[in-house]
C-alpha cells in the first residue's frame, strides 16, 4: 500500500533565488518574462511606498513552489494609477503538479494574492473565458462576481495590405492618445460600464494614458470621438487591445472602421481584439473584414471597500429634557414693559 503524499505547496513572492534555481530548466522566453516581473516587484514596492508621488504601473508576481520547483504563478497589475484596483491573470501552470490538483494550486495562489497586497488595494478584477466553468466556479468561491462580458476576435490570417490614413472618409482622422483625446474618449469608455463596475475599477480619464500602445488611438470627427482603441492593462506582451465606440451608431463608422482595423493590424499586430459582447453592428464589420470570433471573455470583480461607520456624535444623544432645559428661564422673570402713562 502506498503512503499518502505529505509535501505541501508554498506560495512566495518572486525573488532572485527562484530564478537562480529555475535557470536550467525554464525556456528562454519564459525566463526573460519572469525577469521582467522581478524588476516589476521592486518597482511596485517603491510605488506603493510613495503613492502620492508615483502612479501604480508595475506588476507583481507570486509563485507556487513544490519543494524548490516552481509549478505555477499568478501575476497582478494595477488597473488604475491610484493603485486602488488591481487586475489578476488566471494562474499559469509552469510545470507538472504530481501531488496536488491544478485547482488546488490555483486556489492557493489566488487566495494568497488577495491577502498579500491588501494594504492599499480596495478591489480586484480578473478576466476569464466564459466557457471555463471550473475557473468561474473557483472565482465565485473567492468572492468575485461577473461584471461585464466581452467578445474576443482573432485577426485575419495572411499579410495585411498597407493602407494609409488618407483612406478615411472626409472629415475623419486617426489621432494618438494624449491628454486631450483621452478626455474625449473617457465618456465612451465609461458609457459601456454600469455604476457597480465603475465603483470597483475606480478609474479616471488619466488612466487611459497608460493604455496607449502600437495601433492604439481615437477616430476623430472634428472635436468629437467616434471610436477608440486602447491596450488592455493585463495584456502584457500578448498584444490584446479593446475597440470601443459610442453607444449610438454613427453611419460614418461603416466606411471608417475597415481602415481603422487595417491600421490597428499594421501598427499594433495584436493577438486579439475585444469588443462589447452585444455590439452587433461592430461585429458585422469585423466579420466582413476577415476577423473570426474567439472566446467570450467575462470580467469578474471583487470589492474590498469597507463601509466606514461614522462615529456617534455625543452632542446629538442628549435627551430632550436636556435640550429644552436650556430654554427654561434660569432667574426671576423681568416685569413686562407697559406702554401706559408712567406719571
Amino acid at each position: 500500500m502506498t503512503e499518502p503524499k505529505t509535501t505541501s505547496i508554498r506560495i512566495e513572492p518572486l525573488n532572485p533565488a527562484h530564478l537562480a534555481r529555475w535557470v536550467q530548466d525554464a525556456p528562454v522566453e519564459q525566463l526573460s518574462r519572469f525577469q521582467g516581473f522581478l524588476i516589476g516587484e521592486w518597482l511596485s514596492s517603491v510605488e506603493q511606498r510613495f503613492p502620492d508621488l508615483l502612479p501604480s504601473r508595475s506588476p507583481r508576481c507570486l509563485l507556487a513552489l513544490d519543494g524548490d520547483r516552481p509549478v505555477a504563478s499568478v501575476v497582478a497589475r494595477p488597473f488604475n494609477r491610484r493603485g486602488s484596483c488591481w487586475i489578476l491573470q488566471l494562474p499559469e501552470l509552469l510545470g507538472p503538479v504530481d501531488d496536488h490538483s491544478h485547482r488546488m494550486v490555483q486556489q492557493a495562489l489566488l487566495q494568497q494574492a488577495l491577502q498579500s497586497w491588501t494594504a492599499q488595494i480596495c478591489s480586484w478584477v480578473i478576466r476569464c473565458p466564459a466557457t471555463d466553468a471550473e475557473a468561474i466556479a473557483l472565482l465565485r468561491e473567492l468572492g468575485f462576481q461577473p461584471l461585464r462580458p466581452y467578445q474576443c476576435w482573432c485577426p485575419p490570417g495572411g499579410e495585411v495590405e498597407s493602407m494609409g490614413s488618407d483612406q478615411l472618409p472626409a472629415g475623419l482622422r486617426w489621432a494618438a492618445l494624449n491628454r486631450r483625446t483621452a478626455q474625449l474618449l473617457w465618456p465612451i469608455e465609461q458609457g459601456g460600464s454600469h455604476s457597480h463596475l465603475r465603483q470597483i475599477t475606480d478609474r479616471h480619464w488619466l488612466d487611459l494614458l497608460d493604455r496607449s500602445g502600437p495601433g492604439c488611438g481615437v477616430l476623430m470627427a472634428g472635436d468629437a470621438v467616434l471610436a477608440g482603441c486602447i491596450r488592455l492593462p493585463d495584456a502584457g506582451e500578448a498584444g490584446l487591445v479593446e475597440l470601443m465606440r459610442d453607444m449610438a451608431w454613427d453611419p460614418r463608422l461603416d466606411q471608417a472602421l475597415p481602415s481603422v482595423l487595417n491600421g490597428i493590424l499594421q501598427r499594433g499586430r495584436p493577438r486579439g481584439l475585444l469588443t462589447a459582447f452585444d455590439d452587433a453592428p461592430l461585429s458585422k464589420i469585423l466579420e466582413a473584414e476577415g476577423w473570426t470570433r474567439g472566446d467570450e471573455q467575462l470580467l469578474l470583480g471583487r470589492s474590498m471597500w469597507r463601509r466606514q461607520s461614522p462615529q456617534r456624535n455625543l452632542q446629538l444623544t442628549r435627551s430632550l429634557d436636556q435640550v429644552l432645559g436650556r430654554l427654561r428661564p434660569q432667574g426671576t422673570p423681568l416685569p413686562t414693559p407697559s406702554l401706559g402713562d408712567r406719571r
